[in-house]
């Protein structure tokens, strides 16, 4: 015959294992860094929150004044990044940019920019009133009889901050 136990089954009411007494014992304290590190990034999503973006659209544009183009075209880009202060004029930082990809065009030969894309981010302003703003501009160069109408697409969808600006620095 086998041995029966004289236990009574458990009971389906009770807890199988032990509970602690009070929720706050079961969470691990809070130190100093890892209260910052959350206001940190708090603070860094609220910053991508409020930072103003612009496009030039969807695809690459050329201007319309710009008709016969040669068939070879040379793809160009350049990321810049600006510091400003009081204020963002964006159609002046685009319109540096685009004079800087136009150079490096002419560098290789090129008379003309065609396939033109940019995008403009401006993160701020910051406690000194400062911004920060990410430039990227794409576009091919190319040979033409046309002139070059040294104007960024869709420049009127550029969108500022009212002020006036002062660079106070530029990165390439």
């Amino acid at each position: 015959m086998l041995a029966t136990s004289t236990s009574p089954p458990p009971s389906p009411l009770s807890p199988r294992f032990a509970v602690p007494a009070s929720p706050t014992k079961a969470m691990p304290a809070l130190r100093f860094p890892d209260v910052a590190n959350i206001f940190i990034r708090l603070n860094r999503v609220k910053a991508k929150a409020t930072a103003l973006h612009s496009t030039s659209g969807d695809q690459p544009l050329t201007h319309p004044s710009i008709q016969e183009v040669s068939e070879r075209k040379v793809p160009l880009a350049i990321e810049e990044r600006f510091v400003c202060r009081d204020g963002v004029d964006a159609a002046k930082l685009l319109r540096a940019v685009r004079s800087s990809v136009y150079e490096k065009a002419e560098s290789i030969g090129a008379s003309v920019l065609v396939d033109e894309q940019w995008t403009c981010s401006i993160a701020g302003p910051r406690k000194d009133n400062t911004y920060r703003v990410v430039i990227r501009y794409s576009a091919s160069a190319a040979r033409s009889s046309s002139s070059d109408p040294q104007k960024p697409v869709s420049l009127e969808q550029a969108k500022g901050v009212p002020g006036l600006m002062t660079v106070l620095a530029r990165e390439q």
